[in-house]
């Protein structure tokens, strides 16, 4: 029996786990994956203390503070399958076995939504991809398309200029979204083309992209690519739990205190419905989770 199991391993869920283990609590925290969409992020120079870091290096230090802690056992590569009530406990579920608390925090997050274009089906991971740090060097010298020029789209089509020979951003919107002074650097580039208020047809190749069709104010285009590199928003991780309440977009629905509709489960970060998603606004939500989670076990 565990006083608090945490779903997920990135900023919301490390954090949670540091302030429920310094708060005496017996914690687990199960994860696919230690930093989350981190490991998919090659640079980040707007989480306060860190004026530039690799995704994959703050991952592995939240890794390292969180088990600096006796109090809380955490397993890596671990998948939740399924939360049960038991009593006034929790059972946590995962393929090959279960775990039983009282009280759950999930903040597992989010993941890349995938395009529904014609051919995108077919070349599926044959040159489509979502994540630029882990295929992006595939393609050096290349021409490329980053669809989506959000934050995310820019910081993906930064990362591909210093790779390939040419990058189209397709924007669906009038104009880039992002921080201004990403934007600033995204047109300082001289193998970026930014194309607006176009929006993607389909993409085209036998074995490997070779093209991609849009339609814009001028009409239907078509570009010779070698790769699509995809960033049209993300979709909760929240597949595994039908025990709370949920938004219209699968997002879990909590309140101040980060409290779902049942009592005893709570959310933290980008899984949730909170209006701001920013990496340190998940590891805000992770402590303010856990000071919570830790006052309802206190009462029981």
């Amino acid at each position: 029996m565990k006083d608090v199991i945490i779903i997920g391993g990135s900023a919301a869920g490390a954090t949670a786990g540091i302030y429920c283990a310094r708060s005496g609590l017996k914690t687990m925290l199960l994860t696919k994956d230690f930093g989350g969409q981190l490991l998919l992020t090659e640079n980040i120079e707007n989480y306060t203390g860190f004026k530039s870091i690799f995704g994959f290096d703050l991952a592995m230090k939240f890794k390292e503070h969180l088990t600096s802690y006796k109090e809380i056992e955490a397993e890596d590569g671990v998948e939740v399958t399924g939360i049960e009530k038991k009593g006034e406990n929790f059972l946590v579920k995962t393929k090959n076995k279960e775990f039983e608390s009282k009280a759950v925090i999930i903040a597992t997050g989010k993941r890349p939504k995938k395009i529904q274009v014609k051919g995108a089906e077919k070349l599926e991971h044959k040159g489509i991809h979502y994540c630029a740090v882990c295929d992006g060097p595939l393609y050096k010298g290349k021409t490329v398309v980053v669809i989506g020029g959000g934050y995310s789209g820019i910081e993906e089509a930064l990362f591909l200029s210093n790779i390939v020979e040419k990058v189209f951003i397709l924007e669906y919107g009038k104009e880039l979204g992002g921080e201004e002074i990403t934007r600033k650097q995204l047109l300082e580039k001289k193998n970026i083309e930014v194309l607006t208020e176009v929006e993607v047809t389909e993409i085209s190749g036998e074995k490997t992209v070779e093209g991609l069709k849009f339609k814009g104010k001028e009409g239907e285009k078509e570009i010779k690519v070698q790769a699509v590199f995809v960033n049209i928003g993300e979709i909760p991780n929240s597949d595994f739990i039908d025990l709370v309440e949920k938004t219209e977009s699968n997002e879990i629905k909590i309140n101040e205190k980060n409290e779902t509709s049942v009592k005893g489960i709570f959310a933290a970060g980008d899984v949730s419905n909170i209006p701001v998603r920013q990496l340190i606004v998940a590891a805000a939500e992770g402590c303010k989770t856990a000071i919570y989670a830790n006052q309802y076990i206190r009462e029981k």
